[in-house]
């Protein structure tokens, strides 16, 4: 039988001092906002440059699950989708349901990610509950027009 090297005692205290420890510096990040000001304008300057994988890299050190900022949740929500990465794309957009948030861009936002992934009856149902908040947006009305010449629904 081979023999520990560690206590288990002095394992478990030392595991728990670095999550206090990483617990401490992610809320002193996230609770500063002019870095999450920062990183949300940079993300945002990547995506109008089409750098989304940066953008996305750029957004998620400003640790926007902990800040929860709806801004920041959003630019990261388009930068994954717009790079393919609908894992967190989805993560983002599920949190920004949850929020008191713009329920018709939101939902135009959900829906385009769902025709990027080529699920168009999803994309359908999302650019659908958009225009219902918001009958009168350009932007959810060519995107409804976009997905009705490609598909019969």
């Amino acid at each position: 039988m081979i023999k520990p090297r560690l206590s288990m005692k002095y394992f478990l205290l030392l595991l728990t001092a670095m999550q206090v420890a990483a617990c401490n510096s992610s809320r002193s990040d996230a609770a500063d906002p002019a870095a999450i000001e920062a990183a949300y304008q940079t993300g945002i300057s990547l995506i109008e440059q089409k750098n989304f994988k940066a953008a996305k890299s750029h957004l998620m050190r400003a640790q926007p699950f902990v800040s929860n900022d709806p801004d920041l949740l959003m630019a990261l929500a388009i930068a994954a989708d717009l790079e393919g990465d609908f894992k967190i794309s989805d993560r983002a957009y599920g949190e920004l349901l949850l929020r008191d948030t713009n329920k018709s861009t939101l939902y135009n936002n959900m829906g385009y990610s769902y025709m990027l992934r080529g699920d168009l009856e999803k994309a359908y149902a999302y650019l659908s509950e958009a225009s219902r908040y918001q009958a009168e947006n350009l932007t959810i009305s060519n995107n409804l027009e976009m997905l009705r010449k490609v598909t019969p629904l």
